[in-house]
């Protein structure tokens, strides 16, 4: 990572929550504008919101006329030649013919086709597309169609700069999930699967991932399928997040799963040494393979939430756009959360100096799971007096021309430089 100057690290010192530290020193004024130079875009659109996916109803009429349906859902493309693009946005089981079935997704805000599949018991697909401006979807103009391929569930992808509240390298690439909702085998549950796909952090990082819209008290209990956490056997001590269970309590009653202490360690699972040190390397953020830049299976865990039998009227509120996956790390001797400009007020387990009037991000919620974030030390894109450069630099569809403009270039995360991506 780049080297903040030893001036910004003084001024920052007011901003940790330390015994010794006195608030005074802190600057807000300078830190803004200080931090904010330092951002590869300039100017920041100052309504700037950060955000790509919006939400999406489908009202579907089961009118298809197959025998033994299994489930009606909503699709990203038409599974029927492309089944391994086909992705699962919303679905509901056990549908009757005649029925309307109304489907809430969290979908990328350019995306305007869609498709309506029914399913059976033996692997036919009725399949219809539908735009955002369709009224009620029904069935008479289906294809029909045999497949045997599974589809996967429509994912986000959630990309963390390790070093907030200073500036980082805006590589996104210190802690890369992956995350996708779907129901579970009952109708109290929500199961939530969490891919951990890159880690370029050269620090201990934890990750967790907020709830929002809910209360702690609204669940009864979550459960790793399978029992193992990410970093199940990790050899050192509790820091970031000490407590060790995987659902907790945040400090305002928010319920927070748990997913690890060290990303690095649960991707790699290296041995401490005899002090306590574990060598930290690249995972995925490199084209070379050494001792220092690997290349691992990304690691996937699902969590099985199980909702209080009154509140399983909310499940169907629970998408991937109102997840709060957050990463912790210690800077100056204080604990920070860095979350997505979304979320950035949330202090969920710490209390610290807030830095929410930043149009600036530290995080990057992109709304795919095919997403290829830049390799290591690579810009995710820059544009100041008019250049654009950086990963994402495509003219048209640009991070910088969004960035720079929130109704411009929405589509950015389309078109890498692809010698420049993972």
């Amino acid at each position: 990572m780049r080297k903040i100057c030893g001036v910004l690290l003084v001024a920052l010192m007011g901003a940790v929550v330390l015994g010794s530290c006195n608030r005074e020193m802190f600057n807000q004024e300078w830190y803004d504008d200080t931090v904010t130079e330092q951002f590869p875009i300039e100017p920041i659109d100052t309504l700037h919101q950060w955000l790509l996916s919006a939400r999406r109803t489908a009202t579907i009429r089961v009118d298809a006329g197959l025998e033994n349906m299994e489930r009606v859902m909503v699709l990203t493309a038409n599974p029927i030649g492309h089944a391994s693009e086909a992705q699962i946005m919303a679905e509901e089981n056990d549908p009757k013919e005649g029925g309307v079935y109304t489907l809430l997704f969290a979908a990328p805000e350019v995306q305007t086709t869609f498709y309506a599949a029914i399913k059976t018991t033996d692997n036919r697909y009725a399949v219809v597309p539908f735009t955002t401006s369709t009224g009620t979807v029904d069935f008479s103009r289906k294809t029909v169609a045999t497949i045997t391929t599974p589809l996967a569930y429509h994912s986000f992808t959630y990309c963390f700069e390790e070093d907030f509240p200073v500036p980082g390298d805006y590589d996104f690439n210190d802690c890369v999930l992956r995350m996708s909702v779907q129901p579970g085998s009952k109708k109290n549950q929500v199961k939530l699967n969490v891919t951990l796909a890159a880690v370029g952090a050269k620090k201990v990082l934890a990750a967790a991932v907020k709830l929002t819209n809910y209360s702690y008290d609204e669940i009864e209990s979550v459960e790793i399928e399978g029992g193992r956490a990410f970093d199940e056997d990790y050899p050192l001590q509790l820091r970031l997040i000490r407590d060790g269970a995987t659902f907790q309590r945040g400090r305002n009653n928010e319920p927070v799963i748990r997913l690890f202490e060290d990303a690095s360690w649960s991707m790699a699972r290296n041995e401490a040494d005899n002090i306590g040190n574990i060598e930290r390397r690249n995972i995925n953020v490199t084209r070379d393979t050494n001792e220092v830049n690997l290349h691992i299976e990304p690691v996937t865990r699902t969590y099985v939430i199980n909702f209080k039998e009154d509140a399983s009227g909310l499940l169907n509120n629970l998408l991937e756009d109102n997840l709060d996956p957050f990463i912790v790390t210690l800077y100056n001797g204080g604990f920070w959360e860095t979350h997505t400009y979304n979320y950035r007020r949330s202090q969920v387990f710490y209390e610290y100096h807030d830095q929410t009037k930043l149009r600036m991000i530290w995080a990057l919620c992109v709304p795919t799971g095919t997403f290829r974030w830049p390799l290591e030390g690579q810009l995710i894109g820059n544009y100041k007096d008019g250049i654009l450069t950086g990963v994402f630099r495509e003219y048209g569809h640009s991070f910088g021309q969004w960035a720079a403009n929130r109704n411009s270039s929405k589509d950015w995360y389309f078109y890498p430089s692809v010698g420049d991506v993972y």
